[in-house]
């Protein structure tokens, strides 16, 4: 499996995480905001096939839960927890869109081995208890050895790298970005890297260090994976980790996995709903190479290779891609949620959403909804973005290359091979009417012409992720109910009247699970947080912080999902 990653490029890894983490719970927020549920579309009640979707789910509660109410109420505790994650904050782990092999320039990641050491200083019993492995020098791999060697590992990840603080922002900033301050009237942390994702980092770590000073041995080995440059699409970090793993373990060896993804979306007063993101979209970048002539600019063909270039974009963005709905999209979990339970939903919104499945005119209208809402519609579609465009070198030279790419992102319904075709059929329109030959990831597809030809080249290829499995699997089901547990009976313990709810959700980008996808097909990408309403605006950009008691609620989360696994699986 491995072998379709050896293109995936890092170049551009900085904006288009930023787009990831902008989408993850995008629909969510979009929706909770009630701003966007204006359109025109028919109202009708929904089928009488339908059956709600959102129902709240058992939770599944720990026998051993020596420390949970100590981690939700314990001052004492969540001090400590602070100044752990607080001090993590100030060690500047900056990753770029393009980087050295580790064995080419240590001292390049000599930011990196501070944060080691203070791992390492910072959780004494996980230094002693758990194997530590470095893998490509600066990835880490902490195995907890289980008692019961035939049980496959559970394995949870992170990554260590955060993405650079523009320097000309300093300033703006409310607090210093590596300075990790904690502001006690809003319980809030700030700091680089407090949501993407050291939050999660440490809190597994410290969950991890909690359970073994409370005596804990578990029966399945846990492994805990930490990348360092997720943020340039993980292929020195998480993709070495991948081949260290199935080369150790084999194909579908490992019992889980959890990663960073979805949070817990507060829907009204009292309504929250976790959306862990079940999976992802695919990946490739289509670049396109006009091939020409040159020649003196005062005797001009009647297109220049740049106006080819021009032609072929406008045909692009003028014909995007169709709108694809099936129930089986994770996407769909989430606007079901947010249909059956948000109570100022428009009824004719609430109607498309849970009608889709059963009517062609409910689909019609869903759609007709998500294609106006501008950070919804890609997760309904595949998606085209012309990023990079070059040609020409001086104003009286023709250009005789020019070439532009366009980043796709593949919708869950589709798959590489149809956005290439659908690319290649622009470009033969285009190639017919200006009279251009065309290749084809370097086949000739027509042969050049007086005028030139038109190059597609796939590159950084990636099909969307496998859908984890949900509802009726035994691995989902204690999933969901540990989170349910953790909420519902932890972290909204003081709100009586709140609802709580566990669906699936999407997400546009990749995280560094894409090089797991062999481990097992129980990946689940959520951190265990009540989301804030501002973290997708401040996530990869000026004043990044979280709520504090989201940081605890997190580390509850897998202290009690280790101790579910390992007395339920």
């Amino acid at each position: 499996m491995f072998k379709e990653y050896e293109n995936l490029g890092s170049r551009r890894g900085s904006f288009l995480q930023a787009n990831k983490k902008l989408l993850l719970l995008a629909a969510g927020t979009l929706l909770v905001t009630g701003t966007v549920w204006h359109t025109s579309i028919q109202s009708h009640a929904p089928s009488p096939a339908y059956s709600p979707r959102c129902g709240k789910i058992d939770p599944i509660a720990p026998e051993f839960d020596k420390s949970i109410d100590r981690i939700f109420n314990d001052p004492e505790f969540k001090m400590a927890s602070l100044a752990k994650f607080s001090n993590s904050l100030k060690i500047p782990t900056e990753i770029q869109d393009v980087n050295p092999v580790p064995a080419d320039n240590l001292d390049y990641y000599k930011e990196f081995f501070k944060f080691h050491d203070y791992l390492n200083e910072t959780f004494p019993l996980v230094h002693k208890h758990l194997t530590l492995e470095k893998v490509n020098d600066v990835g880490l791999l902490y195995t907890w050895k289980g008692k019961d060697p035939s049980l496959k590992p559970m394995m949870l990840t992170a990554h260590q790298d955060v993405v650079p603080v523009n320097r000309d922002t300093i300033d703006q900033w409310t607090f210093p970005p590596f300075s990790g301050h904690y502001d006690n009237e809003t319980d809030y942390v700030w700091g680089r890297g407090a949501g993407d994702c050291k939050n999660l980092l440490i809190a597994e770590l410290e969950a991890v260090e909690q359970l073994i000073t409370d005596g804990f041995t578990p029966n399945r080995t846990l492994l805990i994976a930490l990348g360092f440059d997720e943020e340039s699409s993980g292929i020195l970090g998480a993709k070495s980790l991948g081949k260290f793993l199935f080369e150790r373990y084999g194909e579908n060896s490992i019992y889980s996995i959890v990663d960073e993804g979805g949070f817990v979306e507060k829907l009204d007063n009292n309504v929250y709903v976790a959306a862990p993101i079940t999976g992802e979209k695919g990946y490739v970048d289509m670049e396109i190479t006009i091939h020409g002539f040159g020649g003196h600019s005062s005797v001009p063909p009647d297109h220049t290779t740049i106006g080819v270039a021009a032609q072929l974009i406008e045909l692009m963005e003028s014909r995007p891609f169709d709108f694809s709905f099936t129930s089986e999209n994770p996407f769909y979990g989430l606007l079901t949620c947010i249909a059956e339970h948000k109570r100022d939903l428009p009824e004719e919104i609430k109607y498309a959403i849970l009608d889709a499945p059963y009517s062609e005119k409910s689909k019609g209208n869903l759609i007709k909804f998500i294609s106006k809402q501008k950070l919804m519609r890609e997760l309904l579609r595949t998606s085209q973005a012309v990023d990079i465009i070059r040609g020409g070198i001086k104003a009286n030279a023709l250009p005789e290359v020019t070439s532009f790419l366009v980043n796709h992102r593949i919708d869950v319904n589709s798959n590489v091979q149809q956005v290439i075709e659908r690319d290649l059929g622009l470009v033969r329109a285009i190639a017919k009417r200006l009279d251009y030959g065309i290749t084809l990831d370097g086949k000739e597809i027509i042969p050049a012409t007086e005028n030139g030809y038109i190059e597609l080249q796939p590159a950084r290829t990636l099909e969307p992720a496998p859908k984890s499995p949900v509802v009726g699997s035994p691995v989902w089901d204690l999933f969901a109910g540990t989170i349910q547990n953790v909420f519902e009976n932890g972290h909204l313990k003081d709100e009586p009247e709140a609802e709580f709810y566990v669906t699936t959700s999407l997400v546009s980008g990749n995280t560094d699970t894409k090089y797991y996808w062999s481990l097992t097909e129980n990946i689940y990408r959520f951190i265990g947080m009540v989301g804030l309403p501002d973290m997708f605006r401040t996530i990869h950009s000026v004043d990044e912080h979280i709520e504090m008691s989201g940081h605890l609620s997190t580390i509850a989360f897998v202290y009690e999902y280790i101790v579910n696994v390992n007395e339920r699986a």
